[in-house]
């Protein structure tokens, strides 16, 4: 029980302390109520204890606060546990009703003077509520509820995966870091971020259909405070989910016609430059095509008739004649050394 004592302590909650400040709860003296001392047998869950009256085992159900029966169920329950070990001397204070439908005794439980319905609100594992006619302990139990919910304590801690705040703060991460990082970007990118933006809205969804719930019931019950604005964040957070989205579409629309756009200058380019090419080859065909004329008009001219020959070996080889022998058509001294040009 060092642990729960040290809780105790740590937020003035100390026995003395609370045997003072219980003497009225809700306008009903407790310490001066009629009520039962009695042995605590073993805990139930985080609300729910069994305790022995005068040799026999009752149920005993902590009034006015409601512990998790999901998210810190099992802390709820150790909370208890080390709070009430089993042989712990404690009082049950009553109010107008004793009993639930299901027969359980409905009780403050009061251990040296320090009431326990008040501790497991305090410590964030338990919420105040009302149970009509029963309203005796519900002040105290909704103190000490909000004074966990300043501290962050337990079912208001956003470090605890399981709770409300914690999931509508994570979700608040993921949004901000998705927004950091969604801008131009290559088609693979663009689909990672548009699949992770998917799973932010769905989370988003999820969210909201969870505060849409009862909020007469845990977990939404302990988060009912004006000063809790769940809701709004969630729905601001969806509306920038939404905005990435139509970022991620635009920035794929863009990366899709810049792609189009290069292939498209890519086919020009290629298309150029095998027109290029073309226009190369008719070129050289319409020079070699020259070649052969001339060298055929200098065959005809015959010797003594002035002469035709090709520029060079080169022309000559384009135009099919090489080699070149002396007195043929296109034979040039220029082409050779020893009267065959162009070998």
């Amino acid at each position: 029980m060092s642990e729960v004592r040290t809780f105790l302590r740590d937020h003035r909650i100390g026995l003395g302390v609370v045997t003072a400040a219980l003497v009225v709860v809700g306008g009903a003296a407790v310490a001066d109520s009629p009520g039962t001392s009695t042995t605590v047998a073993a805990v139930v869950d985080g609300r729910t204890i069994d305790v022995l009256v005068d040799g026999e085992e009752q149920r005993v159900r902590l009034l006015n606060v409601a512990a998790p029966d999901e998210c810190l169920a099992d802390d709820a329950a150790a909370f208890l546990t080390e709070r009430l070990p089993a042989g712990t001397e404690v009082d049950l204070e009553y109010d107008e009703e004793r009993h639930d439908d299901a027969g359980n005794v409905l009780a403050g439980v009061l251990e040296e003077g320090s009431l326990v319905n008040e501790e497991v609100a305090r410590a964030g594992l338990g919420v105040a509520v009302v149970e009509e006619p029963n309203r005796r302990f519900h002040d105290a139990v909704l103190t000490a509820q909000r004074a966990a919910e300043v501290e962050g304590l337990g079912l208001y801690s956003e470090d605890v995966e399981c709770t409300v705040p914690a999931q509508v703060s994570a979700y608040g991460e993921q949004v901000s870091e998705l927004e950091g990082a969604v801008g131009a970007g290559t088609t693979r990118e663009l689909d990672r971020w548009a699949t992770e933006a998917a799973a932010a809205a769905a989370t988003g969804a999820a969210l909201a259909e969870l505060l849409d719930g009862d909020d007469a019931a845990l977990p939404l019950l302990a988060y009912t405070g004006e000063h809790w604005t769940l809701h709004e964040d969630v729905e601001e957070w969806t509306a920038r989910v939404v905005e990435i989205e139509e970022t991620v579409a635009t920035e794929r629309a863009a990366e899709e016609e810049r792609i189009e756009r290069e292939k498209a200058e890519r086919r020009a380019a290629e298309e150029a430059e095998r027109e290029a090419e073309e226009a190369a080859r008719t070129k050289e065909a319409a020079r070699s095509e020259r070649e052969l004329e001339r060298a055929a008009r200098a065959q005809e001219t015959g010797p003594g008739g002035g002469s035709a020959s090709f520029e060079s070996c080169t022309a000559a080889r384009n135009a099919g004649a090489a080699p070149v022998h002396a007195g043929q058509a296109g034979y040039g001294s220029h082409l050779d050394r020893d009267g065959v040009g162009c070998e």
